[in-house]
């Protein structure tokens, strides 16, 4: 017994001078992330915010059309199954619309940072719903607007349009919760061409839409082709997927959109057992969540943490395992 308290002392007191010297603990602690940590293993758990929305999904496979995007998708590598609204042709609901996510706690919150994601082509909102709440949950709006091919700027230009209405309608639980000086363009395949295409335009216009508001940056995951990076003129990142055969990470996001984004800091990435389909899967599944929730918080929050991922001389995601290859550009690599 005297022994065993005699090594619980020794291990005390070792402990002890780990936390004083060098600073393990208080240090650790302060700067967040240890080198070789995942910014999935950080960034991919849900937040502490519960959601709000008026939106309701069922399975996919509940409609015809559905049914055959669910065979495929499963066929292609994901895991868990797909979830749909009744948007035609899922259901009878209008194919053209805007989904709105909040946190439920957003009287507490002040104003939240806005994310307009715009979904695939002919794909519906709803196998976003996952991803829309897991961002909402860390304190982001999130809307989700969609016209069924979801691949023009006009797209996240509704979705944009809706929440500047619920930021200024009395009647709103939105209303001056919605803090536009911290807009983040996202979207995925044809989507992350739609956001592309309207960061291209909207840092002119902005004040003239609203004087609030103004574009954080783009979160592009495997865009399609109809989007050039020499237009865009905010920070943007580029996830791809190494098992991605329809935006292969070699193809136009390298060729006309990362290595033509000349006027802004970009950064692209290539995650390891990743596929076109990953980001309609469960959160889970989806290796790229991680980072892309770290860019999100990076933009939205100014996050140290996440921060650290993409910014300064030893930015940490080339170390990241999650991925195959990552770069940055010139105007990434002058950022501290």
């Amino acid at each position: 017994m005297n022994s065993k308290r005699a090594r619980a002392v020794a291990a005390l007191a070792a402990s002890a001078v780990l936390l004083a010297v060098g600073g393990v603990g208080s240090a650790a602690a302060d700067d967040g992330i240890a080198p070789g940590v995942t910014a999935q293993s950080v960034f991919e758990t849900t937040g502490p915010h519960p959601v709000a929305t008026a939106v309701r999904t069922n399975p996919c496979q509940d409609s015809v059309y559905g049914m055959l995007q669910h065979i495929v998708v499963h066929a292609l590598g994901n895991r868990d199954d797909l979830t749909c609204t009744q948007a035609f042709p899922y259901g009878l609901d209008s194919p053209i619309g805007v989904n709105t996510y909040y946190p439920a706690d957003i009287a507490d919150l002040g104003a939240a940072p806005l994310i307009v994601l715009t979904p695939g082509v002919i794909v519906d909102a709803g196998m976003y719903d996952a991803m829309a709440r897991q961002w909402v949950s860390h304190g982001f709006v999130v809307v989700v607007p969609h016209d069924f091919f979801n691949s023009l700027a006009y797209v996240p230009a509704l979705g944009l349009a809706v929440a500047l209405s619920a930021d200024h309608d009395p009647n709103s639980v939105l209303y001056n919760r919605i803090d536009l000086g911290r807009t983040i363009l996202a979207g995925h395949s044809a989507g992350g061409q739609a956001s592309q295409q309207l960061a291209a335009v909207l840092p002119a216009v902005a004040a003239q839409i609203d004087p609030a508001l103004q574009l954080a940056g783009v979160l592009a995951i495997a865009p399609g082709p109809l989007a050039v990076g020499a237009l865009i003129t905010v920070p943007t990142l580029y996830l791809t997927g190494y098992n991605d055969f329809v935006v292969p990470d070699f193809a136009w996001v390298r060729w006309w959109q990362y290595d033509q984004t000349v006027g802004a800091p970009a950064w692209i990435a290539n995650a390891r057992g990743v596929s076109h389909f990953s980001p309609v899967d469960g959160i889970d599944n989806y290796l790229g969540e991680g980072t892309a929730m770290a860019w999100l918080e990076y933009l939205g929050f100014g996050d140290e943490r996440a921060k650290q991922f993409f910014v300064g001389p030893d930015w940490l995601l080339p170390a990241d395992k999650t991925f195959y290859s990552v770069e940055r550009n010139a105007l990434a690599d002058q950022l501290r």
